[in-house]
């Protein structure tokens, strides 16, 4: 096989990580000869998706999607998953509603047309990213009015009813989850599937992820299903929860129920949904795993496994048991699952929203996935790709080693910024000297340990022994720009760093933002105990004519997807960077509000958002732009206009930011905000850093920030651990915040005015 590499686009802002001592657990190894593909770098991505992790872009957009490839690449990601593609029993609606698809074609039910999702898979090459799609074939919507005409037929439906025994496979082959089931026995069923998996296929997709595989039947159970469909170019992977049937202990597993796992696995890869499990009670509780897996222990083979910290199910379904769960404990979990060999690992994108019916299709969630611990734990899954793995405890069982030939990853079950000595697993990593990508802490390997101090996020990486120190910037020299430059560089492994700009060095630490107006050669170093490194930069201003420009007109009053609150629309076009609150006018013809906005004359698409004062958006909606027309009112129509009916333009200014206090009288020292509006948007856990304002009458320190206007909610935290209980009022200028006391596991809140 061809060793394709791939190299990210972005380069990643780092920050803090974490460490513990103790003991090594022995666990068995296997040495798989194989071919796979292998990644030299962090910041290369795997040809092979089983190879690599994926990222699961739960009810985004395929253009969401697209305009977040190069921090997807940047963050290590060798495959991004949809959410399904099918026709709907409701398109543009809660997210379940994509999981009762109407029959296997490709259609616009929410995320975006054929040709946006073709869009998507060729603009994902470029990055090296493969596409997935989830696929539903066990079942389609309840309501059979709607659906595929060619599937009515009686025939073509098992009709067992829905009162399920999991341990008993012909019923969960053949009775309802919910919606009636497809007879997947019937080879005319079979041949609706693989069209459409043929239709993806030619649309560019890479792999497909199964829904309830597990309720679909096996050649030995009498089913051809999974012969007929399976295109064997293309990647596939099964959603098997807990087993063919329901046995989550591996002692209590039957051999015919490990049979069936290891049958599904001659068509396909699985999900190891109780390892997933497994890890993150752990990290609930505040330790590590005892385990080293779940189904590899009863036989599996690793390279046929999927595993994660949380998936759709656990977060989005009523009583998820991850919904609530912080996302430093998801990305500890994650960090065990996705730092072990041969398994792929999926990085579950958070809703903004919690509740069920809430949850909406077409809702980009949270970019967290471009943090630096999860980057680098990603960086570390390809670094590695084919050198064996050794999963190691500490005696108490406060932190794991996951040990690679290359490096290791480093996870504590609770807390953080502390040193660790912890086993070197099967002695499997080169003694040396290591750096942390997270925080730039040193490691030092030997043959039977590994010492270091992990950072505030509980998590470790490091990989690659006697590095050098290196230097980078997240925009190439001899970029030009005409008004002015912001440049973010880097120092990776460095023990010390500097940036000389017009002559005056300064020293930094991980990275630095610059801001340039002129022309400017910019020379970075840095050391460390191996070397050092001295590069130059030179951004370069020039005179560029001015971008050609056309007005639209944006007529929301009788858009479906545009509400009525604060929010005002704001635009962004596919030759945009950032979005721009559009203007607010009254049409004189009718009366109504409408918006408008200059945007280039060559975009040919764009997002609308509804944005509130604060400047944080929702309500994503991508629109063909018309080069004919001007004028877009409903959903999706285009006319023309003469701007005389526009000329009552009204301002669009708003008091946007308060200011809020804290005063730290449990000595924190650090304190965070984290703050969320009315439309679930949020901050990222666990909030902005406050700023030290001085002493009150009682020598004790107060914090300030500025949050939006239209908050709707605080926290305060000292990004440890503790935290205030939710605070839902007086969030107003110059309100104040003191502990008043224990409720519970957070702390209870007082009030005053800061004067």
């Amino acid at each position: 096989m061809k060793k394709r590499l791939y190299s990210a686009l972005l380069s990643l802002v780092l920050s803090a990580s974490v460490i513990t001592g103790g003991v090594f657990v022995s666990t068995p190894q296997v040495t798989y000869a194989q071919e796979t593909t292998v990644a030299d770098s962090e910041n290369q991505l795997a040809e092979n998706i089983q190879d690599g992790v994926i990222l699961h872009c739960f009810d985004w957009t395929y253009q969401q999607i697209i305009d977040e490839l190069p921090n997807i690449a940047a963050a290590g990601f060798s495959s991004v998953q949809t959410s399904p593609a099918q026709v709907a029993v409701k398109g543009n609606s809660i997210w379940y509603y994509l999981y009762q698809p109407n029959g296997f074609y490709v259609a616009d039910s929410g995320l975006g047309s054929e040709e946006d999702l073709k869009r998507l898979c060729k603009e994902a090459d470029k990055y090296g990213v493969k596409v997935i799609v989830d696929v539903v074939a066990n079942h389609l919507a309840g309501d059979h009015s709607n659906i595929d005409g060619d599937l009515k037929d009686s025939q073509y439906w098992h009709n067992a009813g829905s009162n399920i025994n999991y341990t008993n496979r012909w019923q969960i082959t053949h009775c309802d989850i919910g919606m009636p089931d497809l007879n997947s026995e019937h080879s005319f069923v079979q041949q609706k599937v693989k069209n459409y998996v043929q239709q993806l296929k030619n649309d560019g997709v890479d792999g497909i992820r199964w829904d309830a595989a597990k309720h679909i039947g096996l050649p030995s159970e009498g089913c051809n299903f999974w012969n007929a469909v399976i295109d064997k170019s293309m990647y596939n992977y099964g959603e098997i929860l807990v087993g063919a049937i329901d046995q989550h202990d591996v002692d209590s597993r039957t051999q015919d129920n490990i049979s069936k796992m290891k049958e599904y696995t001659s068509f396909m890869s699985v999900t190891d949904s109780c390892y997933g499990s497994d890890i993150l009670n752990a990290i609930k509780s505040g330790r590590v795993p005892s385990g080293y897996g779940s189904w590899v222990v009863s036989g599996l083979d690793e390279h046929n496994l999927v595993y994660w910290a949380e998936s759709h199910d656990t977060y989005a379904n009523d009583g998820g048991e991850s919904k609530y769960v912080d996302q430093n404990k998801i990305d500890r979990a994650y960090a065990i699952a996705a730092s072990r060999d041969g398994a792929s690992a999926l990085y579950f994108s958070r809703p903004y929203q919690t509740d069920k019916q809430n949850i909406m299709v077409g809702q980009k969630g949270s970019t967290h996935f471009t943090s630096a611990e999860v980057a680098a734990v990603n960086h570390f899954h390809n670094a590695c790709i084919g050198e064996k793995d050794y999963y190691t405890t500490a005696s108490d069982m406060s932190a794991a080693a996951i040990t690679r030939k290359s490096g290791a990853c480093i996870v504590l079950g609770s807390d953080g910024n502390r040193k660790v000595t912890i086993a070197n697993g099967g002695k499997l990593t080169t003694p040396g000297t290591y750096y942390d990508e997270i925080t730039g802490n040193k490691f030092e390997v030997t043959e039977d340990e590994i010492t270091g101090v992990v950072g505030s996020t509980g998590i470790a990486v490091f990989y690659h022994a006697d590095q050098k120190a290196s230097v980078s910037a997240d925009k190439e020299s001899g970029t030009t720009f005409t008004d002015s430059i912001e440049v973010t560089f880097t120092a990776n492994n460095a023990s010390k760093s500097t940036i000389t700009v017009n002559g005056e060095t300064e020293s930094f630490s991980g990275s630095v933002k610059k801001t340039f107006e002129d022309t400017t050669t910019v020379t970075l170093y840095a050391e460390n105990d191996f070397g050092n490194v001295t590069k130059d930069y030179t951004y370069i201003k020039t005179d560029q004519p001015p971008v050609l420009t056309r007005d639209i007109y944006l007529d929301v009053n009788n858009c479906s997807w545009f509400g009525s609150d604060s929010a005002v629309a704001a635009i962004k076009t596919n030759l945009d960077s950032d979005f721009t609150k559009m203007t607010t006018i009254t049409a004189t013809d009718t009366n109504k509000t409408v918006y408008t906005a200059a945007v280039p004359k060559d975009a040919t698409s764009a997002t609308i958002v509804r944005m509130l004062p604060s400047g944080k958006y929702y309500n994503e909606k991508t629109i063909t732009l018309n080069s004919a027309y001007n004028r877009y009112t409903s959903d999706g129509n285009w006319s023309d206009v003469t701007t005389d009916i526009y000329d009552n333009t009204s301002g669009g200014d708003y008091d946007t930011e308060v200011d809020v206090y804290f005063t730290d009288n449990y000595n924190w020292s650090n304190v965070y905000a984290y703050s969320w509006d009315d439309s679930g948007k949020s901050t990222q856990w666990p909030g902005e850093k406050m700023t030290y304002v001085g002493q009150n009458e009682y020598n004790q320190a107060v914090y300030t920030i500025k949050v939006a206007s239209d908050c709707m909610g605080l926290i305060f935290s000292n990004g440890c651990g503790s935290q205030t209980v939710d605070i839902t009022s007086n969030i107003q200028e110059n309100a104040g915040f003191y502990i008043s006391g224990n409720n519970g596991s957070k702390y209870s809140v007082g009030t005053y005015t800061y004067e």
